[in-house]
């Protein structure tokens, strides 16, 4: 139990006492007395909350956001670095640099800029040796019987074998 606040024992000739223009307030369990609380404006910590690492990607985000002015013609105006290093990449191409023309057409490749669709690799699941070294590894397993699929087959292959057991019977 918390004890109640204290009472000063003087009192005034007219009945009041001097303690009764200080507001009520009970000292006590996360109740510091006012004049040890903060400032109004003033925080606990002055130093502040410790700032985090910087890594690599944050430090370079923020180099190529970095606003620049640049000249066009007679006008100019800011732009981020990113934004210069793409509008000289794209002028030098313009103006006949083959390498400054091969990386735009990889830039706009790899996002998907070009028009075109992009390439379909066409990789068979399987090659002659594939099959080869599928077929080794059952030899030496005991397995046979089971053949594995080549990819590769023509359609005459296909005509001679069975289609399915139900055929056969």
């Amino acid at each position: 139990m918390t004890k109640p606040p204290r009472l000063p024992n003087g009192s005034d000739a007219d009945g009041s006492s001097p303690a009764a223009a200080a507001p009520t307030y009970s000292v006590g369990y996360c109740r510091p007395p006012k004049h040890t609380q903060f400032q109004p404006g003033q925080s606990g910590n002055r130093n502040g909350r410790r700032k985090r690492q910087r890594n690599v990607r944050t430090v370079v985000d923020e180099a190529v956001n970095e606003p620049i002015k640049i000249r066009e013609g007679s006008r100019t105006r800011s732009v981020t670095k990113l934004d210069a290093m793409i509008l000289q990449m794209m002028n030098a191409a313009v103006a006949g640099n083959a390498k400054s023309q091969a990386n735009i057409i990889a830039l706009l490749r790899t996002l998907g800029m070009t028009g075109q669709a992009p390439e379909a690799s066409h990789a068979e699941p399987y090659t002659a040796d594939d099959a080869a070294l599928v077929a080794d590894f059952l030899h030496r397993r005991g397995v046979e019987s089971a053949e594995p699929l080549a990819s590769n087959e023509t359609s005459e292959n296909a005509e001679a074998k069975p289609a399915s057991k139900e055929t056969e019977a």
